[in-house]
């Protein structure tokens, strides 16, 4: 995934950099959007199992967050000379499952969104599994888990340990 400046619409000889815009493969947005789909449903079941209006209400409120506003929120980078415009579905797509250096939403927004999908469903499942046992709940909780700890560790920043080696004489 390559890195290509941005430039102002006036100033298109470069002199200007706005932004920069990451050129998503289309493979990654499709399949990180699938993903992304999956994981929505997953958690509306989740909601399902505990109360339907809860599971309804929650799918409502989870397109509309994700596909509604978190998308418009990646479409708003400035840019002219974009390589190829993935209408924010890159962005969301990286948001969840890309590399650290791909995401470049704020730290609130994205934690808020992540919080949405992520561990705010295996919560509510979790603690209603505790009330009522079955093995579907667990089920849906485990894919949920799995979920949210993939998309957490894409969060982490790769280092390199530095190797000293002792110098002998």
């Amino acid at each position: 995934m390559e890195t290509y400046p941005c430039f102002n619409k006036e100033t298109l000889t470069g002199r200007k950099k706005i932004s920069s815009t990451i050129e998503f493969p289309k493979k990654f947005t499709i399949i990180g959007n699938l993903a992304l789909a999956f994981w929505i449903a997953i958690d509306t079941v989740a909601f399902l199992l505990i109360n339907l209006a809860a599971g309804v209400a929650f799918l409502i409120v989870a397109i509309i967050a994700i596909y509604g506003v978190l998308k418009f929120l990646g479409c708003l980078r400035p840019c002219y000379n974009c390589k190829k415009c993935t209408f924010g579905l890159g962005r969301l797509a990286a948001l969840y499952f890309g590399k650290r250096n791909l995401k470049d939403y704020k730290l609130g927004t994205a934690i808020f969104f992540y919080a949405l999908i992520g561990p705010l469903s295996a919560a509510f499942l979790l603690a209603y599994t505790i009330q009522a046992f079955t093995s579907l709940k667990i089920a849906v909780l485990l894919v949920l888990l799995i979920f949210s700890i993939y998309s957490a560790s894409t969060w982490r920043t790769q280092t390199t340990p530095k190797v000293t080696l002792p110098i002998t004489q």
